[in-house]
């Protein structure tokens, strides 16, 4: 998603290697028939077509974070406030361009800067252990009021208990999420779930059968994933209870619960379950006990002299303190 230097190099020289061919092409084919050599006015056309999301990413990624956002990032965010500055800088990046090509748009609600970079952190905290990802199937997130039920609806009714979807046939490349749960799941001092982390490991999952796997992640910590969740399921443990009975609903839904443990609780998941946490470890390329360790599950404080976490310049009781 992020692009460097490297990536940047490349996509160049495609870009200059398609529009040579085709001029070639063009030169050659107009040798024989005159007008086709209108052709070679496709060139500038397709080095556009080739270098375009990258351009735009390289323009999005120069422009400086809103401190609206760092404020959400530094008051909701467990996960970026535990990150080494360096990598915090990569955190940001990745919202920067997700809130660029992916849109969020409010049913029934409004979705300011708080729902926006919640949804933007959701999506990057389960794949920051990868530095070449995509999430091809994602176009929108629809962010709910409330729950909602199998076809969508929010009629009120009592059996619309859905608080995160990945759409499906007319609803293909949309996620859809409850807002209270999508607050609720990074809340520091609730124990709820995380729908946004849930939902994105999904994603996550379904890149990796249609796209392959990462270059971090190793194909024998996938197959023994697989043959572990296989067992899991065939024979569901009876008493079992640092593990919600959700989980072994399939194997997808073992995967994005798990997910969700793996990035909101990882210490109870390693001194529970220490084998699955090293699987989860393995697939998503992080450490999530060593990270999290480093900080406090409250919310920081700071000096009312100090300067504003959301980088506005001002000291901390001139601004977010004073909202």
């Amino acid at each position: 998603m992020l692009v460097t230097a490297e990536s940047s190099r490349r996509n160049r020289n495609l870009a200059f290697a398609l529009a040579g061919a085709v001029a070639v092409v063009s030169a050659v084919a107009g040798w024989f028939y005159p007008p086709l050599l209108l052709s070679l006015g496709l060139c500038p056309f397709i080095y556009w077509l080739v270098r375009r999301r990258c351009v735009r990413r390289l323009r999005i990624m120069g422009q400086p974070f809103p401190a609206s956002w760092e404020q959400v990032l530094q008051s909701h965010v467990a996960f970026f406030r535990a990150l080494p500055t360096h990598e915090k800088e990569r955190f940001r990046q990745l919202v920067k361009v997700f809130l660029d090509e992916v849109r969020i748009t409010g049913i029934g609600t409004e979705v300011d800067d708080t729902i926006r970079v919640l949804v933007a952190a959701s999506a990057a905290i389960p794949i920051f252990g990868f530095h070449d990802w995509e999430y091809h199937r994602l176009g929108e997130v629809l962010v709910y009021a409330d729950s909602f039920g199998e076809e969508y609806q929010t009629t009120g009714n009592a059996d619309e208990n859905i608080l995160g979807m990945v759409g499906l046939k007319q609803l293909r490349g949309v996620m859809i999420l409850s807002k209270p749960s999508l607050l609720a799941g990074f809340d520091s001092q609730s124990n709820r779930d995380n729908v946004g982390i849930h939902e994105f490991a999904h994603l996550v999952e379904v890149e990796e059968v249609e796209n392959g796997l990462p270059p971090e992640v190793p194909w024998q910590a996938v197959k023994h994933w697989v043959q572990y969740v296989a067992r899991e399921l065939a024979d569901p443990p009876r008493n079992r209870s640092s593990i919600r009975a959700y989980a072994y609903t399939n194997e997808q839904e073992f995967f994005a619960v798990l997910a969700e443990y793996f990035f909101k609780s990882p210490d109870l998941l390693e001194k529970r379950e220490p084998e699955l946490y090293g699987m989860l470890q393995e697939m998503f390329h992080q450490d999530t006990v060593s990270l999290l360790k480093l900080t406090s599950s409250r919310r920081p404080r700071y000096g009312r002299n100090a300067p504003c976490p959301c980088r506005s310049g001002k000291e901390y009781k001139h601004c977010c303190l004073s909202r």
